[in-house]
């Protein structure tokens, strides 16, 4: 499809949990810009617009709960999955701020909106329903699962991490013309070409096998007992991405080993994985989607309840990750897989197929059909 001959103004709408919805918004917005120059792309973090104050409350709870009860947080993930929520946040919600999303709206006059968080995507689509929002309304699940949080008969086109994922939506009556298997939308840097041992030099990095440990953005994960295990009992260079975690980042900072590189929130994060050999991350669906564009074996460790979950099961069933359980078999899972080129070969292949690092340029070239304009 061809793109529009005028610039699109399109609505984002995110929630700044963690950085992996923001991080698909802003690659969304970035790719609009890049196709159809003279564009306007606006990211809305929806908690913090609707209240800044109800923003910190929800986002303070959902961290503590995912760091002292993660078990609460996985039973009401899978409640939910089942059918079993108590509320419908998108029709109340929809209903306390159409006044304020409708003087958005206006104001901002959108010719698109797309979303990537589950909670915007109801309250969008209700209004959608209710001919509230008339402009066409995108839907970028941004993990390995497509919970029913996300599915709503508003939303006029899905993009999903692959093709088996369309599934649950299809069960739940959205009809298969509205969903694309695009891959989650991740940064036009992950499209970059990099050469190993350039980028390594280029950060400061012996050359030699390394390993990249890494948390999200909120550097969770047990990426401190990690990185000592590492640097205890094998032989590798480690390069930690510890995020807005500063405590951690700290933490790592004052241990004297030359092996050791730390970064905090880095922007290049195309760059910081390239220079590095293998990776050891929680399973968020985004930071796993860009360690399988760059074309990384994949070491799952301390998944979450919930989401984190799923995504390990479909990346393990596919081939495309390892998972290690206990910190005391980590450096041997891993030296195993460094000493098997077939099985690394295997993961890569299957990162070829899951992987995309042009998500955001087939996501837009599926809405430019639905827009009304030249």
């Amino acid at each position: 499809m061809d793109r529009p001959s005028r610039p699109v103004k399109a609505l984002i709408f995110s929630v700044s949990i963690g950085a992996g919805h923001d991080s698909v918004a802003k690659a969304l917005a970035e790719r609009l810009l890049e196709e159809v120059p003279g564009s306007a792309a606006e990211v809305v973090d929806t908690f913090q617009y609707i209240n800044s104050v109800l923003h910190k409350v929800v986002f303070g709870s959902y961290i503590e709960t995912l760091k002292f009860t993660p078990r609460v947080w996985g039973y009401l993930y899978d409640q939910a999955e089942k059918g079993e929520m108590l509320v419908d946040l998108g029709q109340i919600l929809s209903k306390v701020l159409s006044a304020k999303l409708e003087q958005l709206l206006r104001s901002f006059n959108p010719d698109v909106i797309m979303t990537s968080h589950a909670f915007p995507t109801g309250i969008i689509s209700v209004l959608k329903q209710r001919g509230q929002v008339k402009v066409p309304l995108g839907a970028a699940v941004t993990d390995f699962h497509v919970h029913n949080f996300w599915i709503h008969q508003g939303v006029d086109r899905y993009f999903i991490g692959a093709p088996d994922l369309a599934f649950n939506l299809i069960r739940q009556g959205i009809k298969a013309e509205r969903i694309k298997a695009t891959g989650i939308p991740i940064r036009s840097q992950f499209s970059r070409e990099f050469d190993l041992e350039e980028t390594k030099r280029k950060l400061g990095l012996d050359l030699q096998p390394t390993v990249l440990v890494a948390g999200g953005g909120l550097g969770m994960g047990k990426i401190d007992a990690i990185v000592r295990e590492l640097l205890t009992n094998s032989s590798f260079q480690v390069v930690a991405v510890t995020g807005q975690n500063r405590k951690l980042h700290e933490a790592l900072a004052a241990i004297d080993d030359q092996r050791l590189k730390v970064f905090g929130f880095v922007e290049n994060m195309a760059e910081v994985i390239a220079a590095c050999d293998l990776v050891i991350s929680k399973p968020g669906g985004v930071t796993t989607a860009e360690v399988l564009a760059m074309r990384k074996p994949l070491v799952i460790y301390s998944s979450l309840p919930g989401q984190e979950d799923r995504n390990t099961d479909y990346l393990l069933n596919r081939g495309a990750a390892i998972r290690v359980r206990k910190l005391d078999m980590l450096v041997p899972e891993i030296m195993s897989l460094w000493s098997n080129p077939l099985r690394r070969r295997h993961m890569l292949e299957m990162a070829d197929q899951l992987g995309s690092a042009y998500a955001s340029r087939l996501a837009w070239e599926e809405m430019w059909p639905l827009l009304a304009i030249g």
